[in-house]
């Protein structure tokens, strides 16, 4: 199993979805974070596994309950870097700039 890192704002957004779903139904948040840690362990053993989307970045998107969300990634040093656990159709790309954050943190 690779290590893997989140960088402090992708920690942030999905936290906040934790809470936006809390407020919804108590039982999204279960399936969104089960989902969500399913997801990272399938990185983890296989980084390759999702293709490249845009040039150093991978994307896994949180089928199927939560396809319209995804863990944006990159391999940086050996490790998983989240940077972003995004909307597809929300600002798209809007975490980029994280990139050069993430490889000068990690």
């Amino acid at each position: 199993m690779t290590a893997w890192n989140i960088h402090p704002s992708a920690q942030q957004e999905n936290d906040e979805l934790l809470e936006y779903f809390g407020g919804i139904d108590e039982e999204l948040v279960i399936a969104f974070e089960w989902h969500h840690l399913q997801h990272r362990h399938a990185i983890c053993e296989n980084p390759l596994l999702y293709n490249i989307r845009r040039k150093s970045i991978r994307r896994a998107n949180l089928n199927p309950r939560f396809g319209e969300y995804y863990i944006a990634y990159i391999l940086w040093r050996q490790k998983v870097v989240i940077v972003a656990v995004a909307h597809a159709k929300r600002r798209p790309f809007y975490w980029l700039k994280r990139i050069s954050e993430a490889r000068e943190l990690f």
